[in-house]
């Protein structure tokens, strides 16, 4: 049941009018006062009514601008589950959220979807934007237009951005270096599969890894770093060339999406390989089962899809800006025993 003025009234013991005046930041009331008024309010998650009648009343209705690049990677189906659930839960404000959904990291493609959604008047946009100058520049300018902008999953420096919801890719990749070195007894000769260097979360996490093997794990050896654009195809061609390029190769550490394509050449491949991923694809949860790969690292993929939209709702509809700008997710690692299907 909603929260209502008259509540919040009786447990400050104040006057509806005060609780009025205090929670739109009105004079008459004393600080000590408004500011306990203000705390219970948080504590009750009180939203006000003003709100959605300030809805029907605006010129346009409030559109949320959501772009992913989740076509042909299964990781962002429960990014996308997490964007649903935010999505019932405000719609009864009148928010519609317009979805553009992108394959890969060509940058003209990004750019063009990014102005279709400003074409349709967003007020806000959740973007896993690609690390690309023009693409910065187009992000900042929404911002210079007052669109607020949040980033998802993927990041990059320079704009000015409400928040960013996603996995601290560097610390991620120190994890899987650490753990590489514990499941090959540090000394292994790693061949890397990664997304896109077009990815700065990508690029931060092939830097992690290559710190946390280089002070801890002398003995291992990267051979090579390939790109297969996080599709499965691509990852397939790639991880089987690098495999026959590399006969000494003894683990494969994918880096980003394309997991079955780069398991599948291992497998082809035939030789043992000890074998670390991201993410807890229901792909991986088998390759897990089935002992192929040894271990994943998750990034909660769900509350990044669920966390950026309540940001930018919060922010958008009542001026609620985050406490900090990165909000990061935790990396799980996941092993055969940790399945509990």
């Amino acid at each position: 049941m909603a929260v209502t003025i008259k509540q919040i009234a009786e447990m400050a013991g104040v006057s509806r009018g005060t609780v009025d005046r205090a929670l739109n930041h009105r004079s008459g009331v004393k600080k000590e006062v408004a500011e306990r008024i203000l705390r219970i309010a948080e504590d009750l998650n009180y939203r006000p009514n003003a709100v959605a009648k300030a809805l029907a009343n605006c010129r346009r209705p409030f559109v949320m601008g959501v772009l992913i690049n989740s076509d042909g990677n299964d990781f962002f189906d429960e990014v996308l589950d997490g964007i649903r659930r935010a999505k019932k839960e405000i719609e009864s404000f009148g928010v519609k959220l317009s979805i553009r959904v992108m394959k890969g990291f060509d940058v003209n493609r990004q750019l063009s979807l990014i102005r279709e959604l400003e074409a349709e008047g967003i007020s806000a946009l959740a973007i896993t934007p690609i690390d690309d100058r023009a693409v910065i520049r187009a992000l900042n300018e929404l911002t210079q237009r007052e669109i607020t902008v949040a980033t998802f999953n993927a990041d990059v420096e320079g704009i000015q951005k409400l928040a960013f919801v996603g996995c601290d890719y560097r610390k991620s990749g120190e994890i899987a270096g650490g753990l590489m070195g514990l499941m090959t007894g540090g000394n292994a000769a790693v061949g890397i599969v990664t997304g896109s260097v077009k990815m700065l979360g990508h690029n931060l996490r092939l830097r992690g890894f290559e710190s946390a093997i280089k002070t801890g794990y002398p003995g291992m050896d990267i051979l090579e770093v390939v790109e297969n654009n996080d599709d499965n195809e691509l990852s397939y061609h790639c991880t089987t060339e690098l495999l026959r390029k590399f006969p000494q190769l003894s683990a494969l550490y994918v880096a980003a999406g394309g997991v079955h394509g780069a398991v599948e050449a291992a497998e082809v491949d035939g030789r043992k390989i000890t074998i670390l991923t991201h993410d807890e694809t229901p792909y991986v949860r088998r390759k897990l089962k089935e002992g192929v790969i040894c271990a994943t690292i998750d990034q909660q993929p769900f509350s990044q899809g669920y966390s950026v939209i309540r940001l930018l709702f919060d922010a958008v509809m009542y001026g609620k800006r985050p406490k900090q700008v990165q909000n990061y997710t935790k990396n799980e690692i996941i092993i055969r025993q940790s399945l509990t299907e």
